[in-house]
């Protein structure tokens, strides 16, 4: 039996992981969240109460389970401080099983600045966290993580530099003045760190001498990924599979026990700017908008809705050698009398079968769409096959058959209870 499990996103984001690796880490020691950072945004409902995580590893709400925020990440400590005491508040011990990479790097002010200004200058569509920026300065070797913190000298000056180096840029390059005071963010970032020093480890040596079940959780999705996704219009971390050594410190042959599952909405979504085959710019994206209730958990912002773009999955089962895929929301389509899925695409007359990198390309592609019936009753809370419609079967039979991978599960709803396994898996 294979004993760890990776859960990633297959499409742009937003595709459920939240609620997926909350149910799932029931059965786990252990969750490490490995890249990306405040920019995601975990929604799962428990119990009727919602909650949104953004830094914290989504297992941290079963008390079992010890909570990885791993050197991958890069941590914003203001904020996983205020996390991490909103879920004390509510009643979950959080301190004594949360663990934070010493070598992970950390977000700070001039990072926002920045992102804003990138923005402003040419629209990605970014959370405007400092995340784009904190990796730059990560890869530009002027970055600064959470080990340095042990020194306080050495982070003054390393601050006051960068915050010099940024103060020049926004003047020099894009003529604006944007002035940080240096001793200021010096000490509310001490501050912040004093409260997670004592949770601060080598997170890598931690998950290797472990002996328990891990669940690697990714954050964003593969399609955003900052290598095999629609570049530019990407996070700035490895969203897919490709992140997991880099991200844990952790050799690949670590992972060859491991399943690796992905979580694909019933239907597709994006946020922000960047090439949509499937896009609905109609009165069917904006039915599939409601029903999904698809308004950024991070942002608020309403996503881009579509139909289900195979291409794209396809990319994504093969990107991350997957086991198998979990699809989510199916409900949303229980109100179609014709559901579409996307199996080419076409480009002057030529079909393509593959998703390709280049960006003026996709954004010149067809779908080509295979119609199905729609079921027109309610899945919402579905528990087993048997209640199914046949028509929703056929739907996730020709599915499978596509991406020659098994759906090993259906979530039917929002909260934990509102699931099924099409194959259950050996440790249940």
């Amino acid at each position: 039996m294979k004993k760890d499990l990776v859960i990633l996103g297959a499409q742009w984001g937003d595709e459920g992981k939240g609620k997926v690796v909350d149910l799932l880490s029931a059965d786990f020691d252990m969750v490490v969240r490995y890249q990306g950072g405040s920019n995601a945004g975990h929604t799962v409902m428990v119990g009727g109460e919602k909650f949104v995580l953004h830094l914290l590893p989504t297992g941290i709400l079963h008390e079992q389970a010890i909570g990885v925020v791993a050197q991958g990440m890069v941590v914003d400590l203001e904020l996983l401080v205020k996390e991490i005491e909103e879920l004390e508040k509510k009643g979950l011990k959080v301190w004594d099983r949360i663990y934070i990479s010493d070598r992970a790097h950390i977000v700070l002010p001039y990072h926002k600045v920045l992102d804003s200004l990138f923005e402003k200058k040419g629209k990605i569509g970014t959370t405007l966290r400092g995340i784009g920026p904190s990796y730059m300065f990560k890869y530009g070797r002027k970055g600064i993580r959470v080990c340095d913190l042990e020194d306080p000298d050495r982070t003054y000056q390393l601050i006051k530099e960068n915050i010099e180096f940024v103060s020049d840029l926004c003047e020099k390059v894009y003529c604006e003045n944007h002035r940080l005071d240096a001793q200021e963010v010096f000490e509310k970032t001490m501050e912040h760190y004093k409260r997670v020093k004592e949770r601060v480890i080598d997170t890598t040596r931690l998950i290797l001498d472990f002996r328990g079940r891990v669940l690697f959780e990714g954050a964003q999705g593969t399609m955003l990924d900052i290598d095999m996704g629609t570049y530019p219009y990407v996070t700035s971390s490895n969203a897919s599979a490709l992140g997991l050594s880099n991200g844990t410190g952790l050799p690949p042959k670590y992972f060859s026990e491991a399943n690796f599952w992905a979580v694909s909405k019933a239907y597709t979504t994006r946020v922000g700017e960047g090439p949509f085959p499937t896009e609905l710019k109609d009165a069917t994206g904006e039915l599939l908008r409601e029903r999904g209730g698809e308004y950024g958990a991070t942002t608020g912002r309403p996503r881009r809705c579509g139909w289900l773009d195979l291409v794209a999955l396809k990319h994504a089962v093969e990107v991350n050698g997957l086991d198998g895929i979990i699809i989510t929301k199916l409900d949303v389509l229980d109100a179609f009398e014709e559901i579409k899925v996307c199996v080419a695409y076409e480009v002057n007359g030529k079909r393509i079968d593959h998703f390709p990198a280049s960006l003026s390309l996709l954004q010149r592609v067809k779908p080509v769409y295979k119609t199905f019936k729609g079921w027109l009753k309610d899945t919402r809370g579905a528990r087993s096959l048997s209640t199914m419609p046949s028509e929703a079967l056929e739907y996730i039979d020709f599915i499978q058959e596509y991406l020659k991978v098994p759906v090993v599960m259906l979530s039917t709803g929002p909260e934990r209870e509102e699931y099924f396994w099409l194959y259950e898996p050996a440790w249940k």
